[in-house]
């Protein structure tokens, strides 16, 4: 590695396969250029291949999780269990690494930090082929740790808790930091503000219906069952879809009561803040950044694989609840809404100091930083 001591640059490499991956790299983005001496660049690891191929390979991703979820639950505990599997995983990596290593050369990274299993093969299988003493560590984004983390290459696994922990014999070592969340939930907010602005009373409950960009929560379904089912006084409902316009058209078609439809919304980390409940997939970074808040989390028929494992550490070390049915929904957000203003509050702040990790993305480019002034003094 030629570390340079005026400027170091970072390449930062994530994958598509779910939006978390993609926002822990923004995140580690944003972190890592409050530093002077850090140039970021900030990658895919679908760049690497022609874009028809990376559609199809996301496309086939998300079917399969919405219409054949089973079949992704076989492929994660195959995936899962050691050896079998590391074949088929090394060789497309290394395919990879060839693919990638005009962008890598022409990049020259000092050190590269991976937020997806997927680049950090390709960065291993490139250290072995062209720059043994590159710098890697891997940000892993979910509450829980996946045999396609393991490769002998890497130098640090940045985890989200001391139970995530990888085998002893890979002798990688493992530092805390929490899964790193963008700035925005932790800036200077003004909760009773931004409630007016959107148009809450400080005794209304919002509940915040997330994950609906993808197709894989059931909003229509879960937004009918809050309304005529959950007859809480004040109870109010922002329903978030992503780019999932069909969804968002869908939804405002139903025209149901004290229900806000949102797509694309840039001020997502306010709407957050603002909120009381919230109810989404059990993803990694949402799972974070809700637990940085303090919020009641509601977690609707985990998917097979990483959210089942995620809604397990949460429901049992994060006051998490989960719910396999709209009724069952219903059901805590009644008993939620039903504790008065103050009682509400000092929940949200209690849950926030002792599950939140909010600054995870500026600890994780600190400890980088600290690493690459040391090999520079080398």
């Amino acid at each position: 590695m030629a570390v340079r001591a005026d400027k170091y640059t970072v390449l930062l490499l994530s994958a598509p396969l779910g939006s978390g991956h993609k926002m822990a790299a923004e995140a580690l983005e944003e972190a890592f250029k409050k530093h002077k001496n850090i140039n970021v660049v900030n990658g895919s690891a679908f760049d690497f291949f022609p874009k028809w191929l990376g559609s199809l390979i996301l496309g086939g991703y998300l079917g399969i999780l919405k219409h054949v979820p089973k079949l992704y639950d076989i492929a994660y505990r195959w995936s899962n269990t050691g050896n079998n599997s590391f074949w088929l995983r090394d060789f497309l990596n290394l395919l990879l690494s060839y693919l990638a290593q005009g962008f890598i050369k022409k990049t020259a990274p000092d050190a590269v930090i991976v937020t997806h299993p997927t680049p950090a093969g390709v960065i291993e299988q490139y250290k072995k082929r062209c720059a043994p003493h590159l710098w890697l560590g891997a940000v892993i984004t979910d509450f829980n740790f996946h045999h396609w983390w393991i490769y002998k290459g890497l130098d640090v696994y940045f985890t989200a808790d001391k139970s995530i922990v990888p085998p002893a014999w890979l002798n990688v070592p493992t530092v805390v930091t929490g899964i790193p969340i963008r700035a925005a939930f932790s800036a200077p907010f003004d909760r009773e503000k931004w409630r007016e602005r959107l148009g809450y009373a400080k005794n209304d409950t919002l509940c915040l219906v997330m994950g609906g960009g993808d197709g894989l929560l059931p909003m229509p379904e879960l937004l009918r069952a809050l309304t005529e089912k959950c007859s809480v006084p004040g109870l109010k409902i922002a329903a978030v879809t992503g780019h999932n316009r069909k969804m968002a058209e869908r939804l405002k078609k139903m025209a149901l009561p004290d229900v806000l439809v949102l797509d694309f919304i840039a001020e997502l980390p306010q709407l957050l803040r603002s909120a009381d409940i919230v109810i989404s997939k059990a993803g990694g970074l949402t799972s974070a950044e809700t637990l940085a808040l303090g919020t009641e989390f509601i977690l609707y028929d985990p998917l097979p694989g990483q959210e089942v494992r995620n809604a397990e550490y949460l429901c049992t070390s994060c006051e998490a609840k989960i719910a396999a049915t709209p009724q069952e929904v219903c059901g805590f957000v009644k008993k939620y809404a039903e504790l008065d203003t103050d009682a509400k509050n000092a929940l949200r702040r209690r849950r926030r100091e002792a599950y939140g990790i909010p600054h995870a993305a500026d600890a994780i480019a600190d400890y980088v930083l600290k690493t690459l002034d040391g090999l520079d003094s080398k």
